[in-house]
């Protein structure tokens, strides 16, 4: 018989006494207990990784938008340059 056979064997031993369900009982209590504290800290966790993601995520997209925007009015001031220049050179 292997080990699982032997722990099953000690688990229907421990659930037929009183002793053992009690026993049983604090510890299912406790591994609860324990999964609801790491997914209480994990959500809390995943929650400030989001909000830091989001935060970085807005900062770039500000980034973006500054530098479209230069290179419009960067564009626009070469546009304006060059058409000022083709005019002189139809003036004259």
């Amino acid at each position: 018989m292997g080990p699982w056979g032997i722990a099953a064997i000690a688990l229907i031993g421990a659930t037929t006494t009183d002793g053992g369900r009690k026993l049983l009982r604090s510890a299912a209590k406790s591994v609860i207990k324990a999964g609801l504290i790491v997914k209480e800290k994990s959500s809390s966790v995943l929650g400030e990784i989001k909000e830091q993601f989001a935060d970085v995520v807005a900062e770039v997209k500000a980034e973006t938008n500054a530098e479209s925007a230069e290179h419009a009015e960067n564009g626009h001031k070469k546009s304006a340059k060059a058409e000022k220049a083709t005019a002189s050179k139809e003036d004259a």
